[in-house]
């Protein structure tokens, strides 16, 4: 090997090395973990703050609700396109086709016993833990990355559940669907959520900070982060009045974040559109931006028109049923399949969110 070749060889190594170190500790990279990860609550707080100053506030919240929160909904069945996960989700066929079964009847029976309150305080109350628990994934991964202990996960998960909590139960009031509810059964319980809420919240983050603090290296920029950001994900309930569009404030960011970390792993897994009509197409929409884009855009107009539709004749019930169903099996799913203690699970999709190329040395 000539000098110049060497020089050559280890100048492209010194590049490698630092692209490496510039991806240490982050999911996919600074500038892509930083926009839909860490940062994307900021979202909510634009679709707020047009809401409230601007004219056409209400259209941009229209629009983040038909191209970004459908999208995110709908995104979790994809799931049943992969040629790998076929053999697991038939292993498990109660799971995930009775299940949904049972979802889609939830939702009739609540809607033909005039239920409509109980199944509306549920649905809020399931929205918490889920939105949650996907923080406390995601925080999962940066741990991992950054070489935190896996023995905080489980107090890093009611930290967050209760810290979300919390927030969303101080203006009980705001949402009518669950105050009376709760007041049915014994009218002081409303005003209890907060209080029982903050009694785990404030020591169980204490001991998440303890914890933190413990370990033999400090916690990294990415995953200190996100863990911040996390902890506030549910503030729009303390300053915004509406309950619906705090609601939709806060939710911003955890779609936000599905939706990068869906994509995320079909554009690692399908990178080349092999397999499956399924599996085809998700390789191509997980491989180009404008691609994936597009979809978002063509779905949320699908629904779209099915809303304005249905309306137009003045039959919006079909509509609003679709919807709830999307939504609870949105729920129901992703408590089945977001499970990584689960080794199919961890091979199919865990795989390809922790790359320990990316882990910090």
């Amino acid at each position: 090997m000539t000098v110049i070749a060497a020089a050559g060889v280890e100048t492209i190594d010194a590049v490698e090395r630092a692209g490496d170190r510039a991806q240490a500790g982050w999911i996919e990279s600074r500038g892509f973990d930083l926009a839909l990860f860490t940062l994307s609550p900021l979202s909510g707080l634009v679709v707020v703050l047009a809401s409230a100053a601007t004219p056409w506030g209400r259209y941009l919240a229209a629009a983040a609700v038909y191209f970004v929160a459908i999208p995110h909904y709908l995104s979790t069945f994809t799931f049943y396109l992969g040629d790998d996960t076929r053999a697991y989700y038939r292993q498990r066929w109660a799971a995930f086709f009775v299940g949904p079964i049972v979802c889609v009847a939830a939702v009739f029976t609540a809607i033909a016993s005039g239920q409509a309150a109980l199944f509306q305080a549920t649905q809020f109350t399931w929205n918490i833990y889920h939105v949650a628990l996907q923080s406390a994934g995601i925080l999962g991964l940066y741990r991992w990355l950054n070489g935190g202990p896996a023995s905080e996960r489980r107090v890093s998960v009611v930290a967050l559940g209760s810290t979300a909590a919390a927030m969303a139960f101080l203006h009980v009031d705001r949402y009518p669907p669950l105050q009376q509810t709760l007041a049915a059964v014994h009218t002081s319980l409303p005003a209890l959520l907060f209080p029982a809420a903050l009694a785990v919240a404030v020591p169980s983050v204490a001991t998440l900070a303890y914890r933190i603090a413990r370990r033999p290296r400090a916690i990294a920029a990415p995953e200190a982060a996100f863990l911040a950001t996390s902890l506030l994900l549910f503030h729009p309930y303390l300053w915004v009045g509406d309950a619906n569009l705090a609601t939709l404030a806060m939710l911003m960011g955890h779609f936000v974040q599905y939706l990068a970390v869906v994509w995320l792993v079909h554009r690692r897994k399908y990178a080349a559109p092999v397999g499956s009509a399924g599996q085809r197409a998700l390789a191509r929409v997980g491989a180009r931006t404008p691609v994936m884009l597009t979809t978002l855009a063509v779905v949320g107009l699908m629904f779209l028109a099915a809303d304005r539709g249905s309306r137009a004749l003045g039959m919006p019930g079909p509509y609003q049923i679709t919807w709830n169903v999307v939504v609870i099996l949105h729920f129901y799913l992703d408590g089945v399949i977001w499970t990584f203690r689960r080794p199919e699970i961890r091979d199919t999709i865990g795989r390809f969110l922790i790359l320990p190329e990316h882990r910090a040395a």
